[in-house]
């Protein structure tokens, strides 16, 4: 069972990945964030022919994307409640380890630069007076908003750190060299790809104007993949598109991650048809 957004989201997963599963001789349904209901005790949703579909009818479940902000925690609580469907990312995910500084308090943080995150602009200009180049970025942020490059020298360093941190904490990460950045898809444990992003300024993401790239992943990338892809399989984030820069893990997107379509474009194959085989020997 796919929940997401069938309309205005930001990539085609939610169909690409309903039709993949279908294919491969799956009943894959999806079901809009906001028409799941509670029906005797039981979480449920209704079929466009009116019927009531329950959820633990499913062997996974996978929510995609955070969906209306004003409806977000009743969902996740609701879903929470379901004990016999196993989530490819769950809910507990969803409510913690979006927040980049909570990935990093893991063991995953045994892979990422050196970050500092606090709403305190002093304590995070006395991080960057320690000399360096550092990122600065919101703790939740996605698509390459707000990402800035910042020394002790920069002109707007206050302005900039006050903005970050209007509306809550903000990291500022030890700059690292990106020039080989990647970005792969990660599934149950495994690896299933990787394109290489070039950038347009200091900004990986797509949407802000990176290019994808073919690449052949080296020996230790694809061993630093996997290891990524088992921690996050352990926090109960089974499916995501990561960014890595050997020896560092950059970012992690499960909630609704972009990949499918740039690597179909690099490369003319549909990803998405090595997940249906990956998931029924993960079976659980």
């Amino acid at each position: 069972l796919f929940v997401g957004a069938l309309i205005d989201s930001h990539t085609d997963n939610l169909n690409r990945l309903q039709q993949a599963f279908s294919s491969a001789g799956w009943r894959a349904e999806c079901v809009t964030h906001n028409d799941l209901l509670l029906k005797n005790g039981t979480l449920a949703y209704q079929t466009d022919d009116d019927r009531n579909r329950f959820v633990t009818d499913f062997d996974w479940i996978w929510a995609l994307g955070f969906g209306e902000r004003s409806t977000f925690l009743d969902r996740v609580q609701l879903l929470s409640t379901v004990q016999d469907v196993p989530f490819v990312n769950t809910m507990n995910a969803f409510l913690v380890y979006h927040n980049k500084a909570a990935l990093a308090l893991t063991d995953l943080g045994d892979h990422t630069p050196s970050m500092h995150v606090s709403k305190d602009i002093e304590f995070l200009v006395e991080q960057i007076r320690q000399g360096g180049q550092w990122i600065a970025k919101p703790t939740a942020g996605s698509f390459g908003r707000d990402v800035f490059e910042l020394t002790i020298d920069s002109p707007n360093l206050r302005q900039i750190l006050e903005n970050l941190t209007r509306q809550g904490y903000a990291i500022v990460q030890r700059r690292v060299d990106t020039s080989r950045e990647q970005r792969w898809f990660l599934a149950m444990g495994e690896v299933v790809g990787a394109y290489q992003k070039t950038k347009s300024d200091l900004r990986g993401n797509l949407g802000a104007n990176a290019i994808p790239t073919h690449i052949e992943p080296r020996s230790d990338e694809i061993e630093l993949a996997k290891t990524i892809a088992r921690k996050l399989a352990n926090l109960g984030i089974r499916a995501a598109a990561v960014d890595l820069a050997y020896p560092y893990l950059l970012d992690v997107n499960f909630v609704n991650p972009g990949w499918f379509e740039s690597m179909e474009s690099l490369t003319g194959k549909n990803y998405a048809t090595d997940l249906p085989a990956l998931f029924h020997s993960k079976r659980s």
